[in-house]
């Protein structure tokens, strides 16, 4: 029988994200949810991108979220979500200015619990791409979570990182830049409706497609 000292040892090799997705499974893998933790054997992936009103996902608020899915490696504007919220009170003018989504602009727009509906039921179990991918993930969890009892199990894929680890093969004499623009350039996509969250998740999804050939064009 496995001791206290086991599990002591064992604590370090599992992050905390780990153990609470461990967690939700065994919580949820008998409920409405279950099909979210099933491993995922297709061959698609899903861009996401959010915007909030802020950066510190403890304290930002959702504004819109969007998804599109990748799949034979193609972008399948047709296969979208597009969600945008109901006004958060922190909506303020800074915040607009990048997003450019005032009130009025989500006068009609969801409550959290519809869009996170409406999330779960497009994304399903698959993998999630995206630029600095684990904020937006963050962000959703910060509201799913008390909504719902689980954090998103879905894997997730950096998009960053994979462009970071790919121009260190293709230009290993220069620095990757990572700013959401510079690899756009860099890869030869357009940018689409920059700072919207359906703009960014198929300029995403574009990107990631770009990294996945064996050569730069």
């Amino acid at each position: 029988m496995r001791g206290e000292s086991w599990w002591k040892n064992m604590w370090p090799q599992w992050s905390r994200s780990k153990w609470r997705r461990l967690r939700d499974r065994y919580r949820h893998g008998l409920g409405p949810y279950a099909h979210l933790f099933a491993a995922y054997a297709g061959d698609q992936v899903v861009a996401i991108d959010c915007e909030t009103t802020g950066l510190d996902s403890r304290t930002a608020e959702l504004v819109s979220i969007a998804a599109v899915v990748i799949k034979d490696g193609r972008v399948l504007s047709s296969q979208s979500l597009d969600v945008k919220l109901m006004p958060p009170d922190s909506l303020k003018e800074d915040t607009i200015r990048i997003h450019r989504l005032r009130p009025v602009d989500l006068e009609g727009g969801e409550s959290v619990r519809d869009a996170l509906d409406a999330l779960l039921a497009f994304i399903g179990n698959r993998p999630l791409v995206g630029w600095c991918v684990a904020f937006d993930v963050a962000m959703i969890n910060r509201y799913l979570r008390p909504l719902m009892g689980f954090d998103l199990p879905n894997d997730t894929i950096e998009l960053s990182a994979l462009y970071q680890k790919k121009m260190r093969y293709w230009q290993p004499e220069m620095t990757p830049d990572l700013r959401f623009d510079a690899m756009a350039g860099a890869l030869q996509v357009p940018v689409m409706e920059r700072h919207t969250a359906r703009g960014d998740a198929v300029t995403s999804a574009l990107m990631y497609l770009q990294l996945q050939k064996s050569t730069l064009n």
